[in-house]
């Protein structure tokens, strides 16, 4: 809500139109944030705006983990010569180019390459939406330091550098001070990724890790504590040093104790990523590595799966076996 009034309140100014005001109905508390927003020049070529972003806003839609659209799930990524992009389900992507104005120019003829993964009716039509915008000819326009606004007859986008949205997206400490379990390691660079998940593959043994207000105790490694303080800026810094060496990470067989271990000594960065789940991060937004925790709590005592939507096709059920026969001599 913060960026759809400045943006609004932004793009007024600059078409002059002295009759737009924005919404009365957002937070007076944004004021100081708005205040740091503003509009700027057209941008004049791709290679000025290389690079990773997250979307911050589509039109209406806010992508976010209450809105099934975790980190990282809604992004464009600009090259040289066009766009791959996604907003929560297919990737797709396009050839483009920066003409006169800042007009967003698709130098494909309409062509668009696209992954081909069913994610429920409404979903899939944002997904179209998404795609289409990007061949309406948007304006591209700097909006403060960290973001970008593409604007046209088919809507808005807004989009933020990865780590400007993380520090504006800080989790609460008290949320992250608890027991987690370890689910899987993810190296990534771009909309590009690999990973794995962490007890998978035989070894099981994941342990806990609890996040104390002072200091990271991880079970498997229960001698080689990691003290700790809560950054303002998002991260647990580690006051420590160090740690002594930990069996369970020098005899491991395979990569995920090294991996969680050197992430809880390397100050990473705190991500919530779902009701029940945070990712710890080392690097940025835009390339690094993470690791995913979910809560203890939820792993003993799952919630029950949600309910299939109304559109989707439920398999059918499996025939009714024949009826037994009696042997006969």
């Amino acid at each position: 809500m913060v960026i759809r009034k400045a943006v609004l309140t932004a793009v007024c100014t600059f078409a002059l139109m002295a009759a737009c005001s924005a919404p009365e109905n957002v937070d007076d508390t944004a004021s100081e944030v708005e205040a740091t927003i503003e509009l700027g020049e057209p941008v004049t070529s791709l290679s000025a705006i290389e690079g990773f972003w997250l979307v911050e806003r589509f039109g209406e839609f806010e992508p976010s983990w209450q809105n099934e659209v975790p980190w990282r799930r809604a992004y464009v990524e600009i090259g040289p010569r066009g766009f791959t992009y996604s907003i929560g389900c297919n990737r797709s992507g396009n050839s483009a180019r920066i003409g006169t104005g800042g007009i967003l120019e698709d130098t494909g003829n309409g062509v668009r390459t696209q992954t081909l993964m069913g994610c429920g009716n409404e979903v899939e039509k944002r997904d179209t939406r998404f795609s289409s915008f990007f061949g309406s000819g948007p304006q591209v326009l700097r909006l403060g330091e960290h973001r970008l606004l593409l604007s046209s007859k088919a809507g808005e986008l807004v989009l933020v550098d990865p780590e400007a949205w993380r520090l504006a997206n800080i989790p609460d400490f008290d949320f992250v001070t608890q027991r987690w379990v370890p689910r899987m390691t993810l190296s990534y660079d771009g909309w590009q990724s690999t990973g794995f998940g962490i007890g998978a593959g035989g070894d099981v043994d994941t342990g806990v890790i609890t996040i104390a207000p002072d200091r990271i105790v991880w079970s498997r490694c229960p001698d080689s504590p990691v003290a700790i303080a809560w950054s303002e800026s998002g991260r647990l810094r580690n006051t420590g040093g160090d740690t002594a060496p930990c069996r369970a990470v020098t005899r491991a067989t395979r990569d995920g104790p090294q991996q969680v271990m050197a992430m809880l000594v390397s100050d990473p960065a705190v991500i919530r990523t779902g009701s029940h789940e945070i990712a710890l991060i080392a690097g940025t937004g835009a390339k690094g590595t993470a690791i995913y925790l979910q809560s203890e709590e939820s792993v003993l005592d799952p919630a029950p799966p949600p309910p299939l939507p109304e559109d989707a096709v439920r398999p059918t059920p499996p025939p009714t076996p024949p009826a037994p026969t009696s042997a006969t001599d």
